[in-house]
């Protein structure tokens, strides 16, 4: 467990219940300042629901949330978030979706477009600033949405399957221009996959969940050195790890459930 200093968010024994089903069961996690971290598991395992209580959209039915030792259950707003779908406003430029969040709180000013428009130039959109979604490929798209996030001015992103409906190509080239940023402007990240290699390519500690009800199984550090390329992917130490996860995920202990608490396989 990390020192309260270094802790950013603090989920303390999260449960959440929607009637009588039980989406979350005792959920704890610290995440660490400028930490990036992965939640994997399969459908139904409640990483979208721990995502909502986290955001401050779902009121959790027990459990703390914290960030940075301040309560945000259940008050939205207080964290940066980003869905799969891209959710740009087709009438609105890139610049205009990027400075969405200042437009709709108090106003986008000078300031707030300047700064938009350096954030978009230094990250490959500069010449996209005009343009509408429309004319934008899906990639493109996304890194519009992330830049939106990101121009929030949130600590803290989470980040819901944000390449989930992208192509292979497409999906490789996004994870490392996303991890250029967060190299860059050291947020602290969650990000929701379903994918192994995503996972384990872009996170320090990948949190696999299980489900019925939606708990953590496991929590994984990832020791692969930083900055990582796409070749780190063929790395002994990348394809050990990744054996470890499907093993976790697919054995007949995940499967039949495990009881709840933290194991690191040797």
């Amino acid at each position: 467990m990390s020192t309260e200093a270094s802790v950013k968010l603090a989920i303390r024994n999260v449960t959440h219940n929607f009637g009588t089903f039980r989406a979350l069961s005792d959920v704890s996690l610290d995440i660490r300042d400028g930490e990036f971290v992965c939640i994997l598991g399969a459908s139904g395992c409640g990483k979208s629901t721990l995502f909502n209580a986290v955001s401050g959209l779902l009121n959790v039915s027990a459990g703390q949330i914290l960030l940075d030792g301040q309560s945000i259950a259940g008050k939205p707003g207080q964290v940066g978030y980003m869905l799969q779908k891209d959710l740009l406003l087709p009438w609105r430029t890139v610049l205009g979706n990027i400075t969405l969040g200042a437009s709709l709180t108090r106003g986008a000013s000078k300031a707030d477009r300047e700064k938009a428009a350096e954030l978009a130039r230094h990250y490959g959109l500069g010449d996209f600033l005009r343009h509408y979604p429309r004319a934008l490929s899906g990639g493109m798209r996304q890194r519009v949405a992330l830049m939106r996030t990101i121009a929030a001015g949130r600590e803290l992103m989470l980040l819901d399957e944000p390449f989930g409906a992208l192509d292979s190509q497409t999906r490789i080239g996004m994870q490392q221009w996303l991890l250029d940023i967060w190299r860059e402007m050291k947020r602290t990240v969650m990000f929701v996959t379903h994918d192994v290699d995503e996972a384990i390519f872009l996170a320090d500690r990948v949190v696999v969940m299980l489900p019925k009800p939606g708990r953590i199984g496991w929590i994984v550090d990832i020791p692969i050195p930083r900055p990582r390329r796409m070749d780190c992917l063929t790395s002994p130490d990348f394809v050990e790890i990744k054996r470890q996860v499907m093993e976790m995920l697919y054995s007949q202990a995940t499967l039949h459930g495990v009881p709840g608490g933290l194991k690191v396989p040797a």
